[in-house]
């Protein structure tokens, strides 16, 4: 197909129906997975599950195969996400995220609320829909580990580990604690790439416990419902700011440290400081970072060097409130006021930008033209 004399609408439409297309073709896979599922016909080839078998089989990552496995397993129950699919309104990210919070009862409801988030709040979604249990957590820390490895001539050095959610959290809140502290490359003037800046601050942390002129101990933000921290409830959701869901027991465990604030919600309140003044306080700026996780420009979700962005502008009479902020990275931040996008709520506390024109970004998604379905080999 000749690409050359498209207009960027034309562009936007083209790679939208086969963005569409894509998904049905994954919908056709996964009707067909179902079958090959329930006849068992991969183990004649010698394969021990079903995703094994598709990997091999289709030259498939793992982490690719299983994801298809699950989907088609989980869509069995879910008529309207597996018809939404299968229309091409809905990617397989999106699909497989959704299918961890919906129920064959709960199923119109839910996946009306998910409409118009973004993948990184799917994500998070169908993670706080799923929290550890207390045993799983328990086997992380039993399966703990850490290796350093030199080459042979000591120049460097490999480290590699595996330790549960909330300590990594810990590790790596004290790492980046340090790596923002850096000053720049003193031979180039410039501040050198954040990776390089975590292994010096791995390197300060090792090398400054004690020091006079520290910040202080590192401490983390658990973000918990209030019935996750009474003894003998089994409901609520906790969370590490910007690391694991977490058991209800191990949120208990951390309300104990004097190391950990612990941010409570009984979810009757919307938080703010309203009109008193611009500048956000740390107690509100933690609430922000809960819900947000980060830059909230779609297809962004960069966790580094965010900003809080006034979507009412202060001196537009928008009050420094939860409902009226958004984290957003420095690029996106100065790219919004520079061409005149707009964040508008969308009434169920939904993000939804809008460029210069007045238009909705992303575009939602067009279901697959029927005269394409032949091509992609939908059933009928």
């Amino acid at each position: 197909m000749e690409r050359e004399g498209f207009s960027n609408d034309q562009v936007d439409q083209v790679l939208g129906h086969l963005f569409s297309g894509l998904a049905v073709f994954y919908a056709e896979i996964c009707e067909w997975l179902i079958d090959a599922d329930l006849s068992q016909r991969f183990l004649a080839d010698g394969a021990r599950t079903l995703p094994e078998w598709v990997s091999a089989r289709f030259g498939l990552r793992h982490s690719t195969a299983a994801q298809l496995v699950r989907v088609a397993r989980r869509l069995q129950d879910l008529p309207r996400l597996r018809e939404m699919f299968a229309t091409g309104e809905l990617s397989l990210d999106q699909t497989d995220a959704i299918s961890k919070l919906v129920s064959p009862e709960t199923e119109e409801a839910v996946i009306e609320e998910c409409l118009g988030l973004s993948n990184a709040a799917l994500d998070r979604a169908a993670r706080r829909a799923n929290p550890p249990s207390t045993a799983e957590e328990r086997e992380a820390w039993r399966e703990r580990w850490l290796s350093i490895q030199y080459t042979l001539d000591g120049i460097r050095a490999h480290m590699n580990a595996d330790l549960p959610g909330v300590e990594m959290s810990l590790v790596e809140s004290a790492i980046r604690e340090r790596a923002d502290r850096m000053p720049p490359n003193p031979d180039s003037g410039i501040f050198d790439p954040y990776p390089q800046r975590m292994a010096d601050g791995l390197v300060e942390l090792s090398t400054t416990t004690g020091d006079e002129h520290a910040s202080g101990p590192t401490q983390i933000v658990v973000h918990a419902d209030l019935d996750a921290l009474i003894e003998s409830s089994e409901t609520g959701v906790a969370e590490v700011q910007g690391g694991p869901v977490i058991a209800n027991e191990t949120a208990r465990r951390l309300s104990c440290d004097p190391l950990v604030e612990c941010a409570v919600y009984d979810h009757t309140k919307v938080l703010g400081i309203g009109r008193r003044s611009r500048l956000i306080p740390a107690w509100l700026r933690h609430q922000l970072w809960h819900r947000d996780g980060g830059c909230q420009f779609p297809g962004c979700g960069t966790r580094n060097f965010v900003q809080a962005h006034h979507r009412t502008h202060w001196a537009d009479g928008g009050p420094t409130d939860l409902d009226n902020l958004i984290l957003l990275c420095g690029y996106h931040h100065r790219f919004l006021h520079e061409h005149g996008w707009v964040i508008e709520d969308d009434g169920c506390r939904k993000h939804v930008f809008r460029r210069s024109d007045g238009q909705i970004y992303p575009p939602i998604r067009p279901r697959l033209d029927p005269r394409l379905r032949v091509l992609v080999g939908q059933r009928t």
